[in-house]
């Protein structure tokens, strides 16, 4: 099976984010309040402007069809309004990765569980999920029972887009009486 396209194709944006700072002793941000300066908006030869500390993060997610290993892979690219390019791998854990996956990540292959590269279709530098054993975690998952395409697909975003802070909506399960996706079973 080769890659003709996009599976699926998800844009995201995050508003009133704000850069915490890190302290040394403690594992969460702690946010940090910067002085204020006073601009009079009407002087037009001001050089000081007044920033925007919060800005909108967009995310854009593309689940391609691995030709190598024969199962999605989630391509991402994190971009921030006030930053005229892609953001990098610390801001990738920092704002996408919760804390109980952040390690799980952190420690497979050389970069991570999350690594870098290009973009299959469109050619541009993008994160990806590595697919080396997303096979083998899709077989624990769905055992021996005959599963969908579709049914495929919401297990691996399930499983992949949790720990990017990408999760299915509850209404894909909430179909009366039905405690599996449809296609499982």
């Amino acid at each position: 099976m080769a890659a003709t396209g996009s599976v699926l194709k998800i844009s995201r944006s995050i508003h009133n984010t704000s850069i915490p700072y890190y302290n040394d002793t403690l594992s969460a941000p702690v946010e940090i309040e910067e002085p204020q300066v006073e601009i009079c908006e009407d002087d037009p030869e001001a050089l000081i402007r007044a920033s925007n500390s919060s800005s909108c993060l967009h995310i854009e997610h593309d689940v391609i069809l691995s030709p190598t290993y024969q199962v999605p892979v989630l391509y991402f690219t994190l971009r921030r309004d006030s930053h005229p390019g892609p953001l990098g791998i610390d801001e990738v854990y920092q704002y996408l990765v919760p804390d109980q996956y952040r390690r799980e990540l952190q420690e497979v292959g050389v970069m991570g569980g999350i690594s870098f590269g290009y973009h299959p279709q469109s050619g541009t530098p993008a994160f990806f999920v590595h697919p080396c054993n997303t096979a083998d975690a899709m077989k624990q998952i769905a055992g021996q029972q005959r599963v969908t395409p579709e049914a495929y697909l919401i297990i691996w975003l399930g499983m992949v887009g949790n720990r990017l802070s990408l999760p299915l909506p509850h209404e894909l399960f909430a179909t009366e009486g039905m405690q599996n996706p449809q296609g499982l079973g």
